[in-house]
């Protein structure tokens, strides 16, 4: 029989509720609670399949040539014509592009030339290509501003002053020349070198629109420049005042300062995701043909045999070929104990050795904890959606719209006797005023300023679509093991004479595994010497003259001591998260030490935090809680993988959910969550779940990442809505002919300028510092007051 609720085999017998099986008190609890409804969610859950991925192999290339967010659409259609690429996903905000291929087909060589046409140019993002681009943008910016000064001050001496009806005609005849024929041709002159030096890359990205089959805000900006500098030269040869060699320097410039200004924060996005990813490559010491040799990660083989010691991590998947040791796998499993594994085993890259010392043979294929991380960042900086999807096809459509409404105002005032100069400067007006800048600048910049904000706080923001999944949110789930407790063991209680706890303390200090040191830490008053170590089970030495053993019920089973039936009682109630250790001298068990899941500091604040805004909702796989389930306002134990997830589906019905996990028993909750945040040392599944990833053992970090979430999609949202509004007043003006191709130009640059500013300013609010204040001032005993119930007073002793 299978569990009603789950779906996993039932014990025999199995346990029954309401005439259902089930495998575990916990899904019988959960199903009691939340009944028949929980149970279609699950099934619903099981039957939608999403589409699968393209499959093939990852990689990740720098991309140069990138001139707006249309870009990331052209190169997906370039990706598209190269044989053995199955799928191109690319970002504007960080230059980065996810292409996946078919390594049988092409490798990873072979895309970055076939991505490097049509004006772009595919590669590894070094420091060099870096420094290289940052001077040519910032040299087209020196000499665009210089050009334009000299322009600006030419008009300001000869054509303002007329166009504003402050001097005539007759005022400028003593320098005619100077004004009508030496000036004009000037400012001809220095407006060729801005356009088509400065303003080459806008050029460049209107022929790559043109050549993709898709028009960009490139091919805006370039029909405004060229018909400003045409007209212009028109007029210029026939000997008028009426030149507009100022609007097309204007926009050139302004939107040259806009994205070397853009590039920085482009730049500044990916630097601290570089930086993490270049720092992690440790050396691993192998064995190859009786000698040890060592290699980097990046350098290791499938079948090379590594040597790991006690208190080093495994770096890659394998299998144990020599050896004994205690490993502590909560980071992949969630399971907060030490499990022995020795000749034979599977062990997972990214768990870590107590306890002995082994030597392991590496798996088919060779990816580390890192390996896995990293390309879940990259994934995210080369990925559109959500906000940024939205702004982007909104961006896409516009284009076309413009230079139909520019045609139209065009045909429709000559139609209505207008002169064909005033009919030219009000399609002109119009498509110098609608620059979709703003559109294209809106999420970009926004996005790639909260992940840099959010990398220099230790949160790792996986999917863009985290922005948008932030909103409505009604409830938060926490996993227990991993999130509330650290999975470090501590001593809770000691059964017997004083002496156990001095001799087990003695002992334990020749041990390097979890429970020894959290039983080390006990007063050690003696010394103890020659020392025995029994991987996963426990150790012996002699202490004053006598043969001390501290362990597992098994060790004293395996060294034949008794261990006498009313100690055994004693230690019974002890719940089933904690591990009891016997200690015994002179052939029996003389007492026992109690240790358990060690809470993480000021978890109550957290959960308090959390409990202002949202319902918290306990979800652990133990049998028991161990006394959390007090502080939340619901509590869900005994529960496995499967229904965690059903749960969280469940909940999504009453709002938005928020899932916090640590362990890959946790990824298919965090995957049902609207928002799943992987916490701690997540598993490479638990991380690839998640939309947002924060390392480490700092509570304080999730509030602040929410609210950095909720900020940036409340600063998204300001920038679409002041384009929005820019647009609906300036098009209108523009289309009736009351809006000077000059003034069309400034009012572009300025609305650019202001979403330019209101992109890079500062994320960090003073709250985020309140908050922390607030986590390192919460004290026990103000919490104690607010739930005062024992066994929670002995959680935050501990």
């Amino acid at each position: 029989m299978d569990c009603k609720l789950c779906g996993l085999p039932t014990p025999n017998p199995a346990i029954q509720q309401d005439g259902h099986d089930f495998c575990c008190y916990g899904c019988s609890a959960v199903y009691q609670q939340f009944g028949a409804a929980l149970f279609e969610s699950y099934q619903t859950a099981q039957k939608s399949v999403p589409a699968p991925a393209p499959e093939g192999k990852e990689a990740f290339l720098r991309i140069e040539g990138m001139h707006c967010a249309s870009c990331e659409f052209m190169l997906k259609k370039l990706g598209e014509r190269v044989k053995g690429v199955r799928d191109v996903s690319a970002s504007y905000a960080t230059s980065t592009a996810k292409i996946i291929y078919d390594p049988d087909v092409i490798d990873e060589a072979g895309l970055s030339t076939a991505l490097s046409r049509s004006g772009y140019k595919a590669g590894e993002r070094t420091a060099s290509v870096e420094q290289r681009d940052n001077g040519l943008s910032l040299l087209r910016l020196m000499t665009g501003v210089n050009l334009s000064a000299v322009i600006m001050m030419l008009y300001l001496a000869f054509f303002y002053p007329s166009n504003l009806g402050l001097v005539s005609a007759e005022d400028l005849e003593s320098m005619r020349w100077l004004a009508f024929y030496a000036a004009p041709r000037v400012m001809f002159v220095f407006t060729t070198i801005l356009i088509f030096y400065v303003g080459f890359p806008i050029l460049r990205g209107a022929w790559i629109g043109l050549r993709a089959g898709a028009l960009n805000m490139d091919n805006l900006l370039s029909i405004a420049i060229l018909a400003a500098y045409g007209y212009s030269i028109n007029q210029m040869l026939a000997g008028t005042h009426d030149l507009y060699f100022d609007v097309a320097a204007v926009i050139v410039t302004v939107v040259t300062a806009g994205r070397y200004f853009e590039r920085k924060a482009k730049q500044a996005a990916t630097a601290e995701l570089s930086r993490i990813v270049s720092a992690w490559n440790p050396v691993i010491k192998v064995v190859m043909d009786g000698n040890t040799l060592e290699k980097r990660v990046d350098e290791l083989a499938p079948g090379d045999c590594i040597i790991v010691s006690a208190g080093e991590f495994i770096p890659v998947n394998g299998q144990v070929s020599t050896g004994v040791g205690a490993l502590d796998e909560s980071l992949m499993t969630g399971e907060p104990h030490p499990i022995t594994r020795q000749k034979g085993d599977a062990v997972l890259g990214g768990t870590r050795l107590v306890e002995g010392e082994l030597i392991i043979t590496v798996g088919k294929e060779v990816e580390s904890q890192m390996d896995a991380l990293a390309r879940i960042l990259w994934r995210a900086q080369s990925t559109s959606s959500g906000l940024l999807g939205m702004a982007d096809r909104f961006a896409r459509v516009f284009v076309p719209l413009v230079l139909v409404l520019a045609s139209v105002i065009t045909v429709g005032m000559l139609l209505n006797g207008a002169s064909t100069s005033a009919a030219l400067l009000a399609a002109l007006a119009t498509l110098i005023v609608s620059c979709p800048c703003t559109f294209g600048l809106a999420v970009p910049l926004t996005t790639a300023a909260a992940v840099s904000t959010a990398l220099k706080h230790g949160i790792i923001i996986g999917r863009s679509s985290a922005y948008e999944n932030i909103r409505d949110i009604k409830t938060v789930v926490l996993d227990k093991t991993g999130t509330l407790s650290t999975g470090k063991m501590q001593v809770s209680q000691v059964v017997g004479p004083p002496e156990v706890a001095h001799f087990a303390a003695a002992v334990e200090r020749l041990s390097q595994h979890p429970i020894a040191e959290a039983i080390a830490r006990l007063d050690a008053q003696y010394v103890a010497t020659d020392p025995v170590i029994h991987p996963g089970k426990g150790a012996e030495a002699f202490v004053e003259g006598r043969r001390v053993v501290v362990g597992s019920f098994s060790l004293f089973n395996i060294l034949g001591w008794e261990i006498p039936e009313a100690l055994q009682t004693q230690v019974h109630a002890a719940t089933e998260s904690d591990v009891v250790s016997f200690v015994g001298w002179e052939g029996k068990a003389v007492g026992a030490i109690i240790t358990g899941d060690e809470p993480r500091p000021m978890w109550n604040a957290f959960v308090r935090d959390l409990k202002n805004q949202y319902q918290v909702v306990l979800l652990t796989g133990a049998e028991h809680a161990g006394g959390y389930e007090l502080a939340v306002d619901r509590c869900h134990a005994g529960i496995p993988p499967e229904a965690k997830a059903s749960i969280v589906n469940q909940l999504r019905s009453e709002g938005g959910v928020i899932m916090i996990g640590d362990g890959s028993n946790d990824s298919p909750a965090l995957a049902a969550a609207d928002l799943g945040i992987a916490f701690g040392v997540p598993t490479s599944l638990a991380a690839d779940a998640a939309d947002v990833i924060i390392p480490g053992n700092q509570l304080e970090r999730i509030p602040l990442a929410l609210e950095l979430l909720t900020t940036v999609r409340r600063r998204v949202h300001q920038n679409i809505g002041w384009a929005l509004l820019y647009n609906a007043i300036a098009i209108p003006l523009a289309l009736s002919g009351l809006l000077n191709p000059l003034f069309a130009a400034l009012a572009m640059a300025s609305s650019s300028l202001l979403v330019v500013w209101n992109s890079s300013r500062s994320l960090e609010k003073d709250s985020w510092q309140e908050l922390r204040n607030d986590f390192s001032n919460a004290g026990s005993e103000e919490w104690s007051r607010l739930v005062e119930t024992p066994r929670l007073k002995q959680l935050e002793s501990r």
